[in-house]
């Protein structure tokens, strides 16, 4: 069996070697391998989720649009491919994968159906 050179290539992803949550809890401070620096706001993040829960918000239309004031109260590693997040209102269920969390950085929003 082969694999055609499509099949086995990806978009390469710059691997965070550094993850701190700012001071003031508010932004997710990143550092990338190839030298970048990404500041994302707590309330970008939480607005970002796409767990179970979430999902289900958005669609059933009761997933707020703003999260103000939130903030960033802990962050675990997921392997070597994601971070879990827990925010100040509670919620900790998200698993935010490297190329999801740096494509947040880009503008991307999220699939608010998936």
């Amino acid at each position: 069996m082969s694999l055609s050179a499509s099949a086995l290539s990806a978009t390469p992803v710059a691997t965070p070697i550094q993850i701190a949550v700012s001071e003031n809890l508010d932004f997710l401070e990143i550092t990338t391998a190839d030298g970048g620096e990404i500041r994302l706001t707590a309330e970008r993040l939480r607005g970002a989720c796409k767990c179970a829960h979430c999902i289900r918000a958005r669609i059933d239309g009761v997933f707020p649009d703003r999260f103000d004031g939130v903030a960033v109260v802990g962050v675990l590693p997921i392997g070597d491919y994601a971070i879990n997040l827990a925010f100040s209102d509670g919620h900790a269920r998200g698993i935010y994968p490297w190329p999801y969390l740096l494509g947040l950085n880009e503008g991307e929003a999220p699939d608010q159906n998936r």
